[in-house]
């Protein structure tokens, strides 16, 4: 007995392991989600990051390697470096770009106004031209802010608490970007005078700016250090916990992977968990939102995380009733 062509088509399909269910249904669309690190590709902080926002995909539905694709670039603490991969992110016509730090912000939105941009905890998105408000962003930018202004001011009322000798602070920044300017002057004018401080800047925007930077802290007798979160910071982290361990100076720093390689306590905003949370956004966005419409979420969630090892290192004795307040303690 001779099959007719559908049949034959059938029974192939069959043990080809095809469905015929699945005949005349359009693919499941792959999407591209552009991520856009600041660090170096090497740096261990990389693929923690990635881990958090592929988990926070994988609970909305979306798992890499079937229906979305990651297309990373690393900046290597280099804003020039930031611009171009953001342009390669663009020519490749992704469906969102994801990043933290607001240079990095920047530099996407130079390369675009139509994909959309979702930040990862920015400081003041509003005062640096990011968007429009908080509640409606316009334009294609969108995600979360760190615009807790008492953050930086509660870092340093913690080195002061546990060090009531010191007077002079070292604050490295990065002046290229906005907020951190913004945040410096209020604490040498507002913060540092209430506590009887004195804030000396040191400005880094590239690596050779460390050596000038040691060379002031030792000059001008800076008895601690405070580290704000920019791409070179991050990505010379090491070098700067090595010195103050070396002359025994108590630091401070905004984000916990600083503590985690050498710094002494970070009380800041939980970065892991963020990347996690900006899954949401891509949702939205990959289910019709637009970005200008999403509401930019405030960080509600911080961390009090001090280094053990270090404090002993530079022969620092901290108090029982911090170290009972710490929400971690690395031995």
């Amino acid at each position: 007995m001779k099959l007719s062509a559908l049949a034959a088509a059938l029974i192939i399909a069959l043990i080809l392991g095809f469905s015929p269910m699945a005949w005349g249904q359009p693919a499941e669309k792959v999407r591209r989600v552009g991520i856009l690190f600041t660090l170096p590709r090497s740096d261990p902080i990389n693929a923690r990051l990635r881990d958090a926002l592929v988990g926070g995909l994988r609970d909305h539905g979306w798992e890499e390697g079937k229906n979305i694709v990651l297309e990373e670039r690393f900046a290597g603490g280099d804003a020039v470096r930031l611009r171009e991969l953001a342009a390669e992110l663009v020519a490749l016509s992704v469906d969102v770009i994801l990043t933290a730090q607001t240079q990095a912000i920047v530099a996407a939105r130079a390369k675009t106004t139509t994909i959309p941009i979702i930040m990862v905890s920015i400081a003041d998105p509003v005062g640096s031209g990011l968007v429009a408000s908080l509640a409606r962003p316009g334009g294609n930018i969108t995600g979360m802010a760190n615009q807790n202004e008492t953050i930086p001011a509660k870092n340093l009322e913690l080195l002061k608490e546990n060090n009531p000798s010191i007077k002079r602070v070292g604050i490295f920044f990065s002046p290229d970007n906005s907020p951190a300017a913004r945040t410096l002057k209020a604490m040498q004018e507002e913060v540092a005078p209430r506590l009887g401080l004195t804030v000396l800047p040191l400005a880094v925007t590239k690596p050779e700016d460390f050596s000038e930077a040691f060379t002031t802290i030792i000059r001008e007798r800076v008895e601690a250090l405070l580290v704000f979160t920019t791409p070179v910071v991050y990505a010379h982290r090491t070098k700067i916990a090595e010195f103050a361990i070396q002359h025994r100076l108590p630091s401070m720093a905004l984000a916990d992977f600083l503590v985690r390689d050498g710094l002494l306590m970070s009380y800041g905003y939980d970065i892991l968990g963020n990347y996690r949370r900006a899954a949401s956004f891509v949702d939205r966005i990959f289910k019709g939102a637009k970005p200008s419409d999403l509401p930019v979420e405030q960080v509600d969630q911080f961390r009090l995380v001090i280094n053990l090892k270090t404090a002993r290192a530079i022969g620092l004795d901290l108090s029982p009733a911090l170290l009972a307040r710490a929400d971690e303690v690395i031995e």
